[in-house]
């Protein structure tokens, strides 16, 4: 059953996350997760449809701070929802929900724009991963801040341009430091998976497609 189109009416300070997914039981676990874990950082609003969704965009008038998509909707089939988005609502990270564990598809929709890709599966993993997009948001600045050391000051304005979100501009930093995933994730407290995640993100933002051709696109 598609979600109603009420507007709900948050507190103040706290963040409109939108879920947009034809299943109740994905929009439900959305919600308990944010009310378990983010209750003073998000308010969760859902649409079964895409239509659904860009209305509840266009009602929100920019206070929507992150969306969750399904690929598979009834009105939007495969990245044509994504794609719809990013042309309409550029400024609104996008996080992709899917079924589906083939790789090119989660290289697709990162190279699409989509902030991070999202598996349902119900293993571990995937749950800290959703936790830490939602975690990564409710605390990043609504802009990056200016690079404050003269080092790879010229790699962060880049990634600045690009949308890097704060958490893979962190993991940009400390590629560059010459770390490795393991490396990164003992040092950020990140998981493994969404170190690799960044990673990937970095490397499609830069159009790389090595940790080598990375590091000479800025020699120290």
């Amino acid at each position: 059953m598609s979600a109603p189109l009420t507007e709900p009416m948050p507190m103040a300070g706290v963040q409109r996350l939108l879920v947009i997914d034809d299943h109740a039981l994905v929009r439900m676990g959305v919600r308990t997760l944010v009310m378990q874990q983010f209750a003073d950082s998000y308010a969760v609003e859902e649409a079964g449809t895409l239509e659904q969704g860009l209305a509840r965009l266009a009602q929100a008038q920019g206070r929507i701070a992150l969306v969750l998509l399904d690929l598979q909707l009834p009105d939007a089939k495969g990245f044509a929802g994504l794609r719809i988005l990013r042309r309409d609502h550029p400024g609104v990270p996008v996080v992709v929900l899917s079924g589906a564990q083939d790789l090119r598809i989660r290289e697709e929709a990162l190279r699409l724009g989509a902030r991070a890709y999202i598996g349902k599966s119900a293993d571990a993993g995937a749950m800290d991963a959703w936790v830490e997009v939602l975690r990564e948001h409710a605390d990043a600045p609504p802009q990056l801040p200016a690079p404050s050391a003269p080092p790879d000051a010229a790699a962060l304005r880049t990634a600045q341009g690009l949308g890097l979100s704060p958490r893979q501009v962190q993991v940009l930093e400390l590629l560059l430091a010459g770390m490795d995933n393991q490396a990164i994730a003992t040092e950020t407290g990140l998981t493994l998976g969404t170190v690799k995640n960044c990673v990937s993100s970095v490397f499609l933002g830069f159009n790389v497609r090595s940790r080598a051709e990375l590091l000479g696109m800025f020699p120290t």
